[in-house]
């Protein structure tokens, strides 16, 4: 113990002589004898002892050396401390090190003390890193434990490759590259197709997303005033101008315009009349005009050659006009606008243009022999006039003027038609029976002229469809809320559904249902024998970005093409027609009527749209109401027709209702499972995720229909 305090004071003694040396000139070790206070120290270092029975020498000995701070022994061998002033190490604002890697540019304050060090700055501008200084002047950049950095870019948790959708970020196996999805999972190819070709759904195989089926880009921009190419080289789609001239449409299909360097130019005027008496011009708002032949109507050709025009199928006809005025001494024939026309010529029967023998009878020609003058009268079919008003097309028959009646039928067999001094008359006829051409109607009959009937019997709506349907053929949902597999319903990518299995704040929170044979086994059973049928109408269809309107139906295949194959084929569906409002909207009550198609993205629907939904489950159709409807689309266009078309159909589903309609379906006829069994599962299996009522508080739970499609058409309702 007496040698360590002993070394320790000698310590103390040596710094406080090196503080009294000449401040002006650092000092240096030239060796013992140079420099007094230089030689203590080489002493005293060399003496200290470094452990117990070392022979250094003993600093509280006189060893024959005048060293200051050599210190007196207490009697008790205890060493007697005597004050010495110590002086700090380094000047004020001298550069020192303050022992630290991490630090640059320290200084000595007026303490002795080394502070004012500056931090080195180990940021490398990236989120997924924690970025620190090593302590040996160097920087280290951590990889975030749920993160990826790939080719210098971060990555969260399954993101997925932008440039090959079968490549993700597992963290867990390899942080500094993609990792391939497990072989099977749906993936989007079309980061991955040639040039020219299109694909709606893929598979995972060995890390490459695999089409399940390619198409063509038609690049059709659905303008009939272009001509559509894609560019083999670039991919790209390129519209050309049409020469010009072609009839076209925009929106509104019942405005026919030119086509007029690759744009519709539509006339002010622009409608359904065509012109032609002989139709009946009416709008289709989504087919364009139509124009249904008339017969049986008087109408006029715009012809002063012909006489009582009168449609037929469509076209208005008449009957020629008989110019030959009986005169041998005229040259008869017809203008188009003026009429007959009778020039006048002579021979040897004719003076002045009337016949010398003239016998005053139309209905003869009046000639005479040339040589003898003898008079020759012959019978005609000259036009003439029978002097009655109501006949038309007077003409000479057997030396007799005679006429066809005028045509005064109006088509209606509530009133009888007559001809009184030239003029038709058409008298109501209210005590007939009639057709007022519905076989839903009753007691039809004549009223002022007009058929009549009850009607309460019969639907008032006009229904019309558009020629863009698509048909469901698959409909299924995931357990999980992983890519592919559902939506953002909330727009708020920190939540996703349901919590144990989800991501990128897609919302799926109804996916444990998808494990129960009755959900699952039912929906496809529903879908592969007709059961259930649902249809897309796209109304207005446009494929330029602009909105236009889905509507949706429920459906059965029209008995007209019973044995067609609604999975494969394009088949034709009568829809029920529960699903249009009332007379007169008479429109479907069910839309999203913010659809949009950009390139093969099709997107509909959002936060304040609600969709009636039936949910097939072994048998029955539960239905239900989605809220925050969402539907997001790969398409494929062409002909002015939705050929195909994959996607997701979500929504959020309130639990309470869920429970109240398996609850009131009575009798239970699902044999697999009690009633009371799958409200237990429902209750365990489906956690709300969604505010749908805005109230603050969860009570709807979300769902993605994964769904794929074919094209349809629509034929009526029943």
């Amino acid at each position: 113990m007496r040698r360590m305090l002993m070394t320790t004071v000698m310590l103390w003694a040596v710094l406080a002589l090196a503080a009294c040396g000449d401040s002006s000139t650092p000092a240096t070790d030239n060796g013992p004898g140079t420099d007094p206070g230089d030689d203590v120290l080489d002493v005293l270092l060399t003496d200290v002892p470094d452990a117990v029975g070392d022979p250094g020498r003993d600093p509280g000995t006189d060893d024959g050396l005048d060293v200051p701070g050599d210190l007196p022994v207490a009697d008790e061998g205890v060493v007697t401390d005597t004050p010495v002033d110590v002086v700090p190490t380094c000047k004020e604002g001298d550069p020192c090190d303050d022992e630290s890697a991490c630090t640059w540019g320290e200084a000595c304050n007026a303490a002795g003390e080394c502070v004012g060090g500056t931090t080195y700055t180990c940021d490398d501008g990236r989120d997924c890193t924690d970025d620190t200084c090593d302590g040996k002047g160097n920087c280290q950049f951590t990889i975030q434990a749920t993160t990826c950095l790939v080719n210098g870019i971060c990555r969260a948790k399954d993101d997925l490759d932008p440039y090959n959708p079968c490549l993700s970020c597992q963290p867990g196996s390899d942080k500094g590259a993609f990792q391939a999805q497990a072989d099977d999972t749906a993936c989007d190819p079309s980061t991955i197709m040639p040039m020219c070709q299109i694909a709606l759904s893929g598979k995972c195989a060995a890390g490459v997303c695999v089409p399940d089926a390619t198409f063509p880009n038609a690049c059709d921009d659905n303008s009939t005033c272009t001509a559509d190419s894609c560019d083999a080289v670039t991919g790209a789609c390129v519209h050309a101008a049409s020469p010009g001239g072609e009839a076209c449409v925009l929106d509104d299909r019942c405005k026919a315009g030119t086509c007029m360097e690759g744009k519709c130019i539509i006339p002010l005027t622009a409608g359904c009349d065509d012109g032609n008496a002989c139709t009946q011009d009416s709008c289709n708002a989504a087919t364009g005009c139509e124009h249904t032949a008339l017969s049986d109507i008087p109408c006029d050709d715009g012809s002063a050659c012909s006489l009582d025009d009168t449609c037929f199928g469509g076209t208005c006809t008449g009957l020629p006009t008989n110019c030959d005025d009986g005169n041998i001494c005229t040259l008869d024939g017809c203008n188009l606008i003026t009429g007959c026309w009778h020039d006048i010529t002579d021979n040897t029967c004719c003076e002045g243009g009337v016949s010398k023998c003239d016998d005053n009878n139309p209905c003869t020609n009046d000639d005479c022999d040339p040589i003898t003058l003898a008079c020759i009268n012959t019978n005609n079919t000259a036009s003439c006039n029978d002097g009655n008003s109501c006949t038309v097309n007077d003409s000479c028959e057997a030396g007799y003027c005679s006429g066809v009646s005028k045509n005064c039928n109006d088509g209606n067999e509530c009133t009888l038609d007559s001809c009184e001094a030239g003029k038709c008359i058409h008298t109501a006829q209210d005590t007939l029976t009639c057709d007022d051409g519905r076989d839903c109607s009753t007691g039809d009959h004549c009223a002022a002229g007009a058929c009549v009937a009850d009607t309460s019997a019969c639907d008032v709506c006009t229904y019309t469809f558009a020629p863009a349907v698509s048909k469901f053929v698959t409909m299924g949902i995931a357990d999980n809320g992983n890519a592919g597999n559902g939506l953002n319903l909330d727009e708020d990518l920190a939540t996703c559904g349901p919590a144990d299995d989800c991501c990128c704040g897609l919302d799926n929170a109804l996916g444990p249902l998808a494990g129960l044979p009755v959900a699952q086994e039912g929906i496809t059973k529903a879908m592969d024998d007709g059961s259930i049928i649902l249809l897309f109408e796209h109304r207005n269809l446009r494929t330029d970005g602009g909105a236009y309107t889905l509507a949706f139906y429920a459906g059965k295949l029209d008995p007209a093409n019973a044995t067609c194959d609604f999975k494969t084929q394009n088949c034709q569906y009568i829809v029920d027609k529960a699903i249009f409002k009332d007379w007169p909207e008479c429109s479907p009550l069910v839309t999203l009527d913010n659809a949009k198609i950009v390139g093969t993205k099709l997107t509909a629907g959002g936060m304040n749209y609600r969709f009636p939904f039936d949910l097939p489950l072994a048998g029955i159709n539960l239905h239900v109401d989605l809220y925050m409807t969402r539907l997001e689309a790969n398409v494929v266009v062409a002909g002015g027709k939705v050929t195909n078309m994959t996607g997701i159909l979500g929504g959020a589903v309130p639990k309470q209702q869920m429970i109240d309609a398996i609850t009131a379906i009575e009798p239970w006829t699902i044999e697999q499972i009690d009633k009371a069994t799958i409200l237990s599962f429902i209750d365990i299996l489906v956690v709300p995720d969604i505010d749908g009522d805005g109230d603050g508080e969860l009570e709807s739970a979300s769902i993605g229909i994964k769904f794929s499609a074919i094209a349809g058409t629509i034929t009526n309702v029943y």
